[in-house]
């Protein structure tokens, strides 16, 4: 009985740290007052759904999307 909770504990901590290595990390950068940048769309909303936020695209000019500010490159945002 002993062993079979020793391996148990032995996969379930495996599973958990191979979870935790896999994970990517957001990509953001504090610009201050609430003001981040990301270097793409995704990255910062990625980043803002860690919080439950949803994410609001400040003007970018140059933007490639005109309706969300959202260009192909670096983004500047807000988690409202």
């Amino acid at each position: 009985m002993r062993t079979f909770i020793f391996f148990s504990a032995i996969v379930l901590s495996a599973a958990l740290a191979a979870g935790c290595v896999t994970r990517e990390a957001p990509r953001y950068t504090s610009l201050g007052n609430g003001v981040f940048k990301s270097p793409t769309a995704q990255d910062a909303e990625n980043y803002c759904r860690n919080f439950g936020a949803p994410t609001r695209f400040l003007a970018n000019p140059g933007a490639e999307d005109a309706a969300r500010r959202v260009s192909g490159g670096e983004v500047f945002y807000r988690c409202d």
